[in-house]
């Protein structure tokens, strides 16, 4: 089996030989019992003996920011339980030759969405530095709770869905932005912890309304990868909600990923609209679309492939919370609180069968997502029902075995955010805790960022996950 690794600006192939890239085994770096250093940033501070000044400023004429945390949104933050290839959204997608492209992938930037749930904004903070170089209004009027974020395949944009209705889409860099946006020449934009009134960014490229109070899954499609210019073309935005108390099932829609045009409206059948259904989504290696909901004694998970049609909704063996796709096209659903007596479950499309890691009971309300060595990643809240020290377990993709727990500093029943950046390193959010922790699972090193506002982000906040599960198709 191969696995292989992204870098900013290239591809490093690992071959499953020793040595081939680093593989380290986190059971044996020590006791996990938070003995880790730790670093802590602040807004706009790239160095840890830095306090940090938080300060606005832009390229062109700047509007009026507002500081982190003092702007206006809602006080509800939910704790919740060859040549150009003409586009045909019925059709399965074509990757072409990802490699012979580096997947489209020479990006040479790196970072990490956070929804800031109870500001109704997202933070775009750079994986490297740790320095915030953006923040963005998710809807007009600060109330859009948003938490689900989804990254393009070539990191270039970010989509937020807002859990009261709407999906937004924020380029990542100035260069993509259009100056004349908001009808003032110059680019206007934030760079920092700092953002600017709604309608005044430049780099809010549009925003989709919907008649939902509850729209949680949002997820990018690859789209096509030209390789002629090595860039993805007609990317698709999927996402999912309903409107409790009239829509009997959760629907599911995809939009232009460059115009933000509506493409269809699809009735999953057979899946309950409710207040936490649907709940999670994610894209696998032929694009097809997967979403779970989060409805202890009623779970769902629904696949819907690329074109839109509605294949099948499963009952999992767990209550489902954090989902993804694996390299391999299997779907993992995180275990809710250690529902089934599991930390985690694993769903092969191939034959219909499940796989449940449970040698360890890692609890928690948690997101879960694969790294290049074939490790899902987690958050724990409790470990075998230890709870003294919360962070991270890893369990191995092919054996289900749960590893040794890694605490990161994570607060009692906190840590809910999980991602992996493009250089491997582990993310996780905590919503009490205002906080993101970066986690080196080379050297047990944590940074920390305590600039956040209500974090409640757990999906595919660095667009590696559908890099992953896009470019490196399983092999025989």
């Amino acid at each position: 089996m191969r696995r292989a690794g992204w870098i900013r600006g290239g591809l490093v192939l690992c071959v499953g030989v020793a040595g081939g890239c680093s593989n380290p085994d986190p059971a044996n770096d020590g006791d996990g019992g938070g003995t880790s250093p730790v670093t802590s940033l602040s807004a706009g501070s790239s160095d840890p003996d830095s306090a940090g000044t938080d300060h606005a400023t832009s390229a062109g004429t700047m509007g009026p920011g507002t500081n982190p945390g003092t702007g206006p949104g809602t006080t509800e933050g939910e704790d919740e339980t060859g040549p150009s290839i003409i586009f045909d959204v019925n059709s399965a997608i074509d990757v072409g030759n990802p490699e012979g492209c580096n997947c489209g992938n020479i990006i040479g930037f790196s970072y990490i969405w956070i929804a800031n749930s109870t500001q109704s904004t997202v933070t775009k903070l750079n994986t490297q530095t740790m320095v915030e170089e953006g923040r963005y209004l998710t809807r007009s009027d600060s109330n859009g709770n948003p938490s689900r974020t989804s990254v393009t395949i070539d990191s270039r944009a970010v989509a937020v869905a807002n859990r009261n209705g709407g999906v937004v889409k924020v380029w990542a860099r100035p260069e993509f932005c259009d100056p004349l946006n908001n009808g003032v020449p110059g680019l206007q934009t934030s760079n920092d912890a700092n953002y600017l009134p709604w309608g005044e960014d430049d780099c809010v490229a549009w925003f989709v309304p919907f008649a939902y109070n509850t729209q949680r899954p949002v997820a990018w499609g690859p789209g096509t990868l030209n390789l002629q210019t090595c860039e993805w073309e007609d990317q698709v935005l999927w996402t999912g909600g309903c409107q409790t108390g009239v829509n009997t099932w959760a629907q599911v829609h995809r939009i232009d990923g460059e115009t933000g045009v509506v493409l269809d409206t699809i009735d999953v059948n057979g899946f309950e609209c409710s207040s936490l259904s649907p709940y999670g989504a994610a894209i696998d290696p032929v694009g097809d679309y997967w979403m779970t909901n989060l409805v202890p004694g009623q779970d769902r998970l629904a696949h819907i492939d690329v074109g839109g049609n509605l294949v099948e909704v499963i009952v999992p063996p767990i209550t489902p919370y954090g989902m993804t796709v694996d390299s391999q096209g299997r779907v993992w659903l995180e275990s809710w609180i250690g529902s089934g007596n599991a930390s985690a479950a694993r769903y092969d499309p191939s034959d219909g069968s499940w796989a449940l890691a449970n040698n360890h009971v890692a609890n928690a309300m948690s997101g879960i997502q694969e790294d290049a060595l074939g490790r899902m990643w987690m958050n724990y809240w409790t470990y075998d029902g230890d709870g003294t020290n919360p962070g991270l377990v890893w369990i191995d993709g092919e054996t289900m075995e749960v590893s040794a727990p890694f605490g990161i500093g994570c607060g009692p029943s906190s840590c809910r955010g999980l991602s992996v950046d493009l250089d491997g390193n582990v993310w996780s959010t905590s919503m009490a805790q205002n906080m993101a922790f970066r986690f080196d699972p080379d050297t047990g090193t944590v940074d920390t960022y305590n600039q956040l506002v209500g974090p409640y982000t757990y999906s595919d906040m660095t667009g590696w996950a559908l890099q992953n599960s896009t470019c490196l198709p399983p092999e025989g």
